[in-house]
């Protein structure tokens, strides 16, 4: 039986990044500060980024993010869908799906090479 690594489309890539994480109402562009979330990653990888949360956010919810890569790579400013959210070894993580057409899509997959692998 395969497992759903075997079945990523691209690597992930265990990196702690900051990151500032905002959930975007249905038909909303803005968002208060206050309902902001900064996380760190948990992995990152060309087409997702995987997050520790503090509480659980339900699949499907679109989010609005914005990354700062370590190293002085530079701070991209991201969408994308929660694809699920899980408690895997006591921490609650969740799978963003990224946009790359939206935003700095294209700019953050300039950081991956052709076999989806990073290379900042």
């Amino acid at each position: 039986m395969a497992t759903a690594m075997e079945n990523r489309r691209y690597p992930r890539i265990h990196r702690e990044e900051n990151l500032s994480l905002t959930l975007l109402p249905a038909r909303s562009s803005s968002v208060s500060l206050e309902d902001r979330l900064y996380l760190t990653t948990h992995d990152v990888s060309l087409a997702g980024i995987s997050v520790e949360l503090p509480t659980p956010i339900r699949p499907n919810t679109d989010v609005e993010l914005w990354v700062a890569l370590l190293e002085e790579h530079g701070t991209y400013h991201l969408y994308g869908t929660v694809a699920w959210c899980a408690a895997p070894d006591g921490h609650l993580l969740a799978g963003i799906a990224l946009d790359l057409e939206r935003a700095d899509g294209r700019l953050w997959a300039a950081h991956f090479d052709n076999g989806g692998m990073f290379s900042a």
